[in-house]
């Protein structure tokens, strides 16, 4: 790397790394379930090696019946024996990620292209993409894996340059923390393997090669076999109740079981969804129906890297760019993930495919300024699309860091007001025998081994995750103090309830008992102490 690229680098690198922590401390407004969990488990075990429910070195973490992918608690380990067990310590992964990604961007851009220029685009889009880094900013898995996915495909890439098998090895062992990182990580297996395939019949790896990559594949499978989490499986398509119904509605309207049945609705829903994560009301207007993801308002990517992908698919086929086949086959499978589940329209399921994009969105306007344009129009359409990138992008983060924080909606899909309900019940801990908690949007018990925190070695021994629901999420009903379903007895002494103001039902509360806990104009819950 010369000097040049590595001080642009840098800059994109620190670029990115400013977007990630940009004030973080606001927006997302709230540290959510799921980041609580992530936290706590690594918590749990640099301190005894255990998860929260007391499995030595989980392949999996129990967590709230979904079986999340441990990569993400393994890894902040270290920034936890830094920083201690607190917010900060637990997104500081993604922050560092942040900073490297661009990196690999730059190193995936030129193995395919071959040109330094495209590279830089690539990163530069990265860096700004609301789509990416609005996720990066989150403790989320789908951020670091994602990140591991592009290394994985350089590496794969860079291994059929090199007459060594340095990169061959580094491909493999990228695979490990690959196959532990997120859901969709367990597709990209597959796809590099059909990949690996390709290049075999084309000569440019050997059968030994794919041989040893089967057996990869069969260990790091041994996880899936062993551990079938309810959670996964409710989210296919498939097994969605709403897909039954409407075949059984077409049915009765006189529908042949022959054409509407769930293989048939099933496949065109699917192929409609799919096609979906293509669409500008998908990737520039409305994203992420999760609000905790997206916002009308907040472009995942802007107007014009969207028109730039038409061009840059149109330049890779008139370029014959050797490698174009292997980029549209990532392109078409990377939303999978979210098609095949029936939650709707999600981010963070088909986040790869916006790496895809940014790539086929730099190398379309790469060769469409060094086209057949002379330099002063060429200069001229550069200034032209850059000012109004900037400007998308400028409206989309405005909005991000300034209002969206503020919304009611994001807000309560945020988990907002759990921290605050942890600090009371720290502070007051001694003066109360009883608290009854309602679990009714959330898992608060999450928040209090996090917040207080519980101490692991205790906790494991009290964990009990009562059987799923239709959803695939248990729920932890009692542990220490904490009781969390949600009652209100007028007799009861030395307890505390806390719940959604609707919980009370219009009881006659002395107000001197009554504590409020407010986010922004929102009343998030009520704490009703009784001495």
């Amino acid at each position: 790397m010369n000097k040049k690229t590595f001080i642009i680098l840098f800059f994109i690198c620190c670029l990115s790394l400013f977007i990630n922590l940009y004030k973080k401390n606001s927006s997302p407004p709230c540290f959510n379930t799921d980041e609580a969990s992530f936290g706590y488990n690594a918590y749990s075990i640099l301190k005894t090696g255990r998860d929260e429910y007391g499995t030595l070195l989980p392949l999996r973490l129990k967590s709230f019946g979904d079986y999340k992918m441990p990569l993400y608690s393994y890894l902040s380990i270290p920034f936890i024996v830094i920083g201690g067990l607190n917010e900060v310590s637990t997104k500081a992964l993604n922050s560092t990620i942040a900073f490297l990604f661009p990196i690999i961007i730059f190193l995936l851009s030129k193995q395919l292209f071959g040109k330094n220029n495209i590279g830089y685009l690539a990163a530069f889009l990265f860096s700004l993409t609301p789509a990416i880094q609005a996720i990066g900013r989150q403790a989320h898995e789908a951020y670091l894996t994602t990140f591991f996915i592009t290394l994985s495909l350089w590496l794969l890439l860079k291994s059929l340059s090199r007459s060594h098998n340095l990169y061959k090895a580094l491909f493999l062992i990228s695979l490990i923390p690959l196959s532990f990182g997120y859901q969709f990580s367990r597709l990209w297996l597959i796809i590099f393997f059909v990949i690996t395939i390709y290049f075999m019949l084309r000569k440019k790896l050997n059968l030994k090669f794919l041989f040893i990559f089967l057996i990869f594949l069969g260990i790091l499978s041994i996880p899936d076999f062993i551990i079938n989490p309810a959670r996964v499986k409710n989210l296919l398509f498939f097994n969605n109740i709403g897909l039954g119904l409407q075949t059984a509605e077409l049915r009765s309207e006189g529908g042949t079981r022959l054409i509407y049945n769930k293989a048939t609705v099933g496949l065109k829903n699917l192929i409609f969804n799919h096609l979906s994560y293509y669409s500008p009301e998908f990737l520039v207007i409305k994203g992420d129906e999760n609000k905790r993801f997206n916002y009308e308002g907040i472009s995942p990517i802007t107007l014009i890297e969207y028109l730039f992908i038409f061009v840059g698919l149109y330049y890779l086929f008139k370029n014959k760019e050797k490698d174009r086949y292997i980029l549209i086959l990532c392109l078409l499978v990377s939303p999978l993930p979210s098609s095949l589940a029936w939650a709707g329209n999600s981010i963070t399921r088909c986040l790869p495919l916006i790496i895809f994009l940014n790539l086929i969105s730099a190398y379309g306007f790469f060769y469409l300024i060094n086209g057949q344009l002379n330099k002063t129009i060429s200069k001229i359409i550069l200034i032209l699309f850059l000012i109004t990138y900037l400007i998308f992008n400028f409206y989309s983060w405005n909005f991000y860091f300034n209002h969206y924080p503020k919304r009611s909606q994001t807000i309560r899909s945020w988990n907002c007001g759990n921290k605050e309900m942890a600090n009371y019940i720290k502070n007051n801990y001694a003066n109360f025998d009883h608290f009854y908690i309602t679990r009714k949007n959330s898992q608060p018990y999450i928040f209090l081994l996090f917040y207080l925190p519980v101490n692991p070695s205790s906790y494991q021994k009290q964990a009990f995750l009562s059987a799923p629901d239709e959803f695939g999420f248990g729920q932890i009903v009692k542990f220490d103090k904490f009781n969390f379903n949600f009652q209100y007895n007028p007799q009861n002494k030395k307890t505390v309830s806390i719940g959604y103001p609707e919980d009370f039902n219009n009881q006659n509360l002395n107000k001197d008992q009554l504590k409020k806990i407010k986010i922004g104009t929102e009343e998030m819950f009520w704490i009703y102490e009784q001495n």
